[in-house]
């Protein structure tokens, strides 16, 4: 089994692939777990009304990118039965009288809004509203997307992805605490280099620097621009811990409006595993129960999406080895 970056499930992620292949179908969006769950208010929610949903969140937007979502995800009469993205990608283009790369380029700024629409809830016919307060001297969280790899009993390593609103004026960095020791290894393709300071008696903060296009030197990041701090974090030295690991979890430093926290087992997988939402360090459960016990799937991977999550108390798993 391989686990690396491209395992991170985040919702930017799925609705790229969404847009690809026979676009938004009822087989396809099966496979976009948090894309489906952030349409769905029940189980029993058909694909129709998901759909339904869905459209009306791409016509919350702009009328030019309405428009070319509707072509890209083959929801649109024109592209409803063309089976490939850049034969939509040809017909959009054909419409405005503009070339596939133009196409394309507002394609991509079309879905960061929708991303945002979505995670938000701010459309008609939303399963869920979330109240964003306008803030002032701080950053919103959009979206954060967490898998812990553990491979026979030891921690492996860990990959992070924060997509956050910048709402505290020109900013140089963003700092992510931890509590225990590793080395932070920064997206190679991101726009943030990384300082390390320990933090006497309460472990770590990793303060993100954002650099520039060519990433040669710092530049501020812009008042209510959206980032993306994308890392890995592996054990210092040789990566052994004395002990197995029987906790992934995480307590955010400030509102998400989108957590998803996986933890993916290589070689053996623990004889149960549960999670649990909103606990302090002193009330996580200790066992599995009918109630929070969860399955691994076929890869696995144990998943937990949560909505509007505020920080201070943790949200994840915990497992037990056989014995």
């Amino acid at each position: 089994m391989r686990l690396d970056e491209d395992d991170v499930a985040t919702l930017h992620k799925q609705l790229v692939w969404l847009t690809k292949r026979e676009g938004f179908t009822q087989s396809r969006l099966a496979l976009a777990g948090i894309v489906d769950e952030l349409l769905r208010r029940s189980l029993e929610d058909s694909f129709e009304r998901l759909q339904h949903r869905f459209i009306s969140a791409i016509y919350s937007l702009a009328d030019d990118q309405s428009e070319v979502l509707l072509d890209s995800f083959a929801l649109s009469p024109e592209t409803r039965n063309v089976p490939e993205l850049m034969q939509r990608r040809l017909i959009h283009g054909d419409k405005i009288q503009r070339k596939g790369d133009t196409v394309r380029t507002r394609e991509a700024a079309a879905l960061k809004q929708l991303h945002s629409r979505l995670v938000a809830g701010r459309y008609a016919q939303a399963p869920i509203v979330v109240d964003v307060p306008e803030m002032h001297g701080g950053i919103i969280y959009e979206e954060v997307s967490i898998l812990i790899v553990v491979e026979n009993r030891r921690w492996k390593e860990t990959f992070e992805h924060h997509r956050f609103a910048n709402m505290a004026g020109e900013l140089d960095f963003v700092t992510i605490g931890r509590s225990y020791p590793g080395v932070v290894q920064p997206s190679k393709t991101g726009e943030f280099k990384v300082n390390t300071r320990r933090v006497e008696g309460a472990g770590w903060n990793d303060h993100f620097w954002h650099l520039n296009a060519s990433r040669t030197e710092l530049v501020p990041m812009q008042d209510r621009e959206r980032y993306d701090v994308m890392f890995r974090l592996v054990p210092p030295g040789q990566g052994e811990e004395p002990d197995p690991i029987t906790l992934g979890s995480r307590a955010l430093h400030a509102r998400s409006l989108l957590l998803t926290i996986s933890v993916g087992f290589r070689g053996e997988r623990p004889a149960s595993i549960w999670k649990f939402v909103g606990a302090s360090p002193y009330a996580r459960p200790h066992a599995a129960n009918e109630y929070n016990e969860v399955q691994l799937d076929e890869h696995g991977i144990a998943r937990l999406t949560l909505r509007d999550v505020h920080g201070g108390l943790f949200n994840g798993f915990a497992w037990r080895w056989a014995l």
